[in-house]
């Protein structure tokens, strides 16, 4: 009996055996016929045109956005200050009006008045410049403040005293105009005439005083009456001043130097324009001789050229100054 069931037992085995196999190439079979082979070379050959096509498109894209920013470029170079300060208002004392002065901007885009400072911003006159800015019908969208010559010259307090105050009228400013961009101007240096060098330009430098004094009793007029009595004759006194040094320095040379150092009260104003997240426009550059006039004090037109290209650099850096 038991060697009868041997055989049956082979024989089983055999035939699962032979099933499996049936069944396994079957599933190869039918794997093979459901996934045929793909010839990708058409496919590969339409992915690299599209590849190439794309590039193509970019660089074009690329050339054309270059193209674009040279133009603006060109256009920018081409316009005037008065035209790339349109929305902007530079506002402060007599270093503000020499703006208007000399025609690089506009009698609107100039808030000014001789004697201004930040030690006194009610009695001098600085905040009813920024009320006349603030009452506006628009809002201008950066405000220059070129402010500081007074106030370290004239009224002498120490340059940590001087940017506290300085501080107080830049919250004032930000409170009023909130959407209004706010630039610092550095404080210009005053110079000296001295006997030992060779400066020149008394005639003219003459002239543009006489010119500054009659602009500043009109801009005070333009201003809402901002100059008192006092100013008016101070400038009177300044006028007359220069004319006598410019009659006894007629036939004499001179040389500029530095007669009244600015550099801390610089220092102090950088520290506060980053402490208030105020752009700082750096000018102490400026120094040249032919930037200012005789009296060491009234800069020149040069000077101004010279200066608003760094106020335009410091508020439009997307465009390349000339």
């Amino acid at each position: 009996m038991k060697e009868k069931m041997e055989p049956d037992k082979v024989l089983r085995f055999a035939i699962v055996a032979v099933i499996l196999l049936f069944l396994i190439g079957a599933l190869i079979i039918g794997t093979r016929m459901m996934n045929p082979r793909v010839d990708a070379t058409e496919g590969v050959k339409n992915l690299t045109e599209l590849g190439d096509a794309n590039v193509q498109k970019i660089d074009a894209k690329i050339q054309e956005l270059e193209q674009t920013e040279a133009d603006e470029a060109a256009a920018w170079k081409a316009k005037s200050a008065k035209e790339k300060m349109d929305g902007c208002i530079v506002l402060g004392d007599s270093t503000a009006l020499g703006f208007r002065q000399n025609d690089i901007l506009s009698k609107s885009q100039v808030k000014s008045k001789d004697g201004a400072t930040v030690i006194d911003a009610e009695g001098s006159g600085l905040n009813e410049l920024l009320t006349a800015v603030t009452e506006a019908e628009t809002a201008p969208q950066k405000l220059i403040l070129c402010i500081g010559r007074g106030d370290v010259a004239v009224s002498g307090e120490t340059a940590d005293a001087f940017a506290a105050n300085y501080k107080s009228f830049v919250e004032q400013v930000k409170a009023a105009l909130p959407d209004t961009k706010v630039y610092v101007c550095s404080i210009p240096a005053y110079l000296s005439l001295t006997s030992t060098g060779d400066a020149t330009g008394s005639a003219d430098s003459d002239t543009d005083s006489d010119s500054d004094t009659d602009s500043d009793a009109k801009d005070t007029t333009d201003n809402s009456d901002l100059k008192s009595s006092t100013d008016s004759k101070r400038s009177t006194d300044s006028k007359s001043n220069s004319d006598s040094d410019t009659s006894s320095d007629d036939s004499s040379s001179s040389k500029m130097s530095t007669a009244l150092d600015v550099t801390s009260y610089n220092e102090a104003l950088k520290a506060l324009c980053k402490e208030e997240k105020v752009k700082y426009v750096d000018t102490t550059d400026l120094t040249d001789a032919s930037y200012y006039g005789e009296d060491g004090s009234t800069m020149t037109k040069a000077y101004y050229e010279a200066c608003i290209n760094k106020i335009l650099e410091a508020a439009f850096r997307n465009y390349v100054i000339q």
